[in-house]
């Protein structure tokens, strides 16, 4: 499931925004699995309500790991706004900020900042 970025950057003053995909590949309550150019594996998560300060859609982006058995996040479900539940035992993360919900996981998984423009997600440097 997940995608090659094909390279273009959005650049910061301390590292470089990779591409990761474009809004279109999102589907309504489905995490996207990601591999950047820079080989890191990300999950990203659409936020189900736009946000209303930029009347753009919000995009969160957690290392694509289950923090109790290393299995991929991506695969789980997206069961409430940036709620995501791992597919393997169940744990359940908040994606905007990557804590531990629910057991049987106890560590939260590192989260990315995320830029969207034009359409399209840029994925950045890590946040924890």
């Amino acid at each position: 499931m997940g995608r090659e970025s094909t390279g273009r950057t959005a650049m910061t003053d301390a590292m470089p925004y990779l591409r990761a995909a474009s809004l279109s590949e999102f589907e309504p309550g489905v995490p996207l699995a990601v591999t950047l150019s820079d080989g890191r594996r990300v999950c990203l998560v659409q936020d189900a309500s736009p946000d209303a300060l930029q009347h753009s859609t919000r995009v969160f982006a957690i290392e694509d790991r289950c923090s109790h058995r290393d299995f991929a996040i991506s695969g789980g479900d997206i069961i409430a706004p940036c709620v995501i539940e791992c597919p393997w035992h169940g744990a359940r993360f908040d994606a905007r900020t990557g804590t531990a919900l629910t057991g049987p996981a106890e560590d939260a998984i590192p989260t990315f900042a995320v830029r969207v423009e034009d359409g399209v997600v840029f994925v950045g440097p890590s946040l924890s």
